[in-house]
């Protein structure tokens, strides 16, 4: 397919929207990076159990490689991909979410390239979608709006407009979304910014710069008095923008660790995931960094307070987790932890079968912690630990096919960054829909 620098008219995308299948139900679509952005899903029948040859409804090959977790709008399932020895080709994919069928593809050229390795960012930022479309960001700076038929709006690219993505890991934040603005959290070696842009154009609204950092985290959505804060957790701080004005509103600094977990929004709370140094050594800043904070509101302006600080909860990779009254925390070798989510109080610390990439999702009594080697732990929601299924989605794990993989692989031990890798998940009606490299799988028929 090739782009289209223009943006169409209102009635031609009336006409084209119209076509895509409208919200059936109140959990028929997961919209962005962990769904609402606190990864809690209202979709019922979702499976407690499945295995390799039960419960699963399709499994695709993807082109590329991809990092992202996949979103669903209506009976769309989106996902992103690079390939090429420099991330050179992009691609943006739509299935249909109940066949498998591969409904339109877009593949573009990358604005920046770079030579891709287990643990820099290939194909890493989660796309938006909206009634009106899909909005999809890569690490090449590229960010592209579509209609649900695959049609380009708009087209743009950060790095031509604000310069060269720089750093070892790359960019991996994905966007978020109010109505009518994305949201874009660029934090990396070179010069920091949050960005604004509008929806219907592609045009920048704000641009706020910040103090050099680097973090993979994304941007998530608050609302305090009736207002949407910007809440970026990020590589020693966690702050709060306005988001009609970009204005920073509230700050929490002397943070460690929050270079990969997001922060989590339910409500009135903020829950901020940081990580410990490798192998799973923290410090006692580092703990405290895994924190609960609580919005606030005085003569209409926004505010935060401190409600609590983990111990011994850490969030090395996945973002945590709040649901029915508890903070779920995962680490890098497996390890749950469970906090009140009002006193913070420590209810259970728990090893399950493997780390946590993706960030896990609730839904109804059940939380699913799906591990990066394909074996997801499905607990009892609540305050003691019971686990209600372990279920494995592959068998084997192969070993890196490429000398370059085994390369990239040998820098951790046991070759942690082998594929298959479960990068991400989205849960729409009665099926989740789980993303690895280079496969796109759903579970539940």
């Amino acid at each position: 397919m090739k782009n289209h620098p223009r943006i169409l008219s209102p009635i031609a995308l009336i006409v084209l929207v119209s076509s895509v299948s409208a919200e059936s139900s109140p959990g028929a679509n997961w919209p962005a990076f962990r769904g609402a952005g606190d990864g809690v899903t209202p979709a019922k029948n979702l499976p407690a159990e499945w295995a390799p040859d039960k419960n699963i409804g399709w499994k695709i090959d993807l082109p590329g490689y991809g990092q992202s977790a996949p979103v669903v709008w209506g009976n769309h399932v989106y996902v992103t991909a690079v390939s090429g020895d420099n991330r050179e080709k992009g691609f943006v994919l739509a299935y249909d979410a109940t066949t498998g069928k591969e409904l339109w593809r877009h593949e573009f050229e990358t604005t920046q390239k770079a030579k891709w390795g287990y643990t820099i960012s290939r194909g890493a930022p989660t796309p938006c979608a909206d009634a009106n479309g899909l909005y999809a960001f890569f690490e090449g700076g590229n960010l592209i709006a579509f209609t649900h038929e695959g049609k380009v709006r708009w087209e743009r690219s950060l790095v031509t407009d604000h310069g060269e993505f720089k750093g070892g890991h790359g960019v991996g934040s994905s966007p978020a979304q109010t109505a009518d603005t994305l949201f874009l959290l660029i934090d990396h070696a070179g010069p920091c910014y949050l960005l604004a842009v509008e929806k219907a154009t592609g045009k920048t609204k704000w641009k706020t710069d910040r103090t050099g950092k680097m973090s993979w985290t994304s941007p998530v959505i608050a609302m305090t008095g009736g207002h949407p804060v910007v809440v970026a957790s990020s590589n020693g701080s966690v702050a709060g923008y306005a988001a009609d004005t970009g204005k920073e509103v509230w700050r929490v600094d002397d943070v460690t660790g929050n270079t990969i977990p997001s922060a989590s929004v339910l409500g009135d709370v903020v829950l901020v995931g940081a990580g410990a140094n490798r192998g799973g050594k923290e410090s006692a800043k580092e703990t405290k960094s895994n924190c609960c904070l609580s919005l606030t509101s005085a003569d209409g302006k926004p505010g935060i307070t401190v409600k609590w600080t983990a111990k011994p909860g850490l969030a090395s990779y996945a973002t945590p987790l709040a649901h029915q009254g508890v903070a779920y925390f995962v680490n890098e070798v497996g390890v749950i932890s469970g906090h009140d989510l009002q006193t913070g109080k420590s209810l259970f610390s728990e090893r399950t079968a493997g780390p946590c990439w993706a960030s896990p999702i609730a839904a109804g009594d059940r939380v699913y912690f799906f591990g990066k080697n394909g074996t997801t732990t499905v607990l009892k929601a609540g305050k003691s630990f019971e686990v209600i299924a372990t279920n494995k989605l592959w068998t084997d794990t192969p070993k890196p096919k490429s000398k370059t993989e085994e390369k990239e692989g040998s820098r951790s031990s046991g070759g942690d960054y082998a594929d298959p890798v479960l990068y991400g998940v989205a849960a729409a009606d009665s099926a989740f829909f789980v993303r690895t490299g280079t496969s796109l799988y759903r579970i539940g028929k």
